[in-house]
């Protein structure tokens, strides 16, 4: 699997993950994300994730995660939790909501962009890829907190209608010209 990195796939995972067995010394270069790239293409470009951290139950969440352009990332906040992502390879849209589901503010982050962005406590937001995958390195505070971690609003789609979801995703994007 990994060469440089020891890791074991969470199966509990929505998405492809992996929890690296030593997390206490660890390093990630260029050669690490093109096997996470490469696995997640061998799986049907399904998003990938290596977590730094060991466990779900850890104080603090570090995850390098693939995502794909055509998939659907519903926007969600943390009422216990804030968030960081510092983008590695790609482009992504941070767009931040309002309660009533409004952009109230964005960030396009790649190399020559924003290459960090961060969202507070209770804060509505999703991470778009614009690129045919994004690469980043999202961090939060632990443990996992698996049913009750994210909470979804009622004004965007559930994702269980592709077209409907694809549809509000493109508007979306139109909003902050891209």
């Amino acid at each position: 699997m990994f060469k440089d990195i020891n890791v074991v796939e969470d199966k509990k995972a929505k998405s492809l993950s992996y929890y690296c067995t030593e997390a206490d010394v660890l390093r990630i270069d260029d050669r690490v994300i093109r096997e996470l790239i490469d696995i997640s293409i061998v799986n049907g470009h399904c998003n990938t994730r290596i977590n730094l951290h060991a466990s779900p139950d850890a104080k603090f969440h570090e995850m390098v995660i693939v995502q794909y352009v055509d998939q659907y990332y519903r926007p969600h906040k943390h009422l216990k939790k804030g968030e960081s992502w510092h983008i590695l390879d790609g482009r992504v849209a941070v767009l931040i909501f309002n309660d009533e589901g409004s952009i109230v503010h964005y960030s396009i982050m790649g190399q020559g962009e924003d290459i960090v962005s961060r969202v507070g406590v209770d804060v509505w937001h999703t991470v778009i890829p614009l690129t045919k995958y994004a690469v980043y390195l999202e961090t939060k505070p632990g443990p996992y907190l698996m049913g009750v971690d994210s909470i979804y609003p009622d004004w965007a789609p559930d994702g269980s209608n592709q077209a409907e979801a694809q549809e509000y995703t493109r508007g979306l994007l139109k909003q902050v010209g891209e």
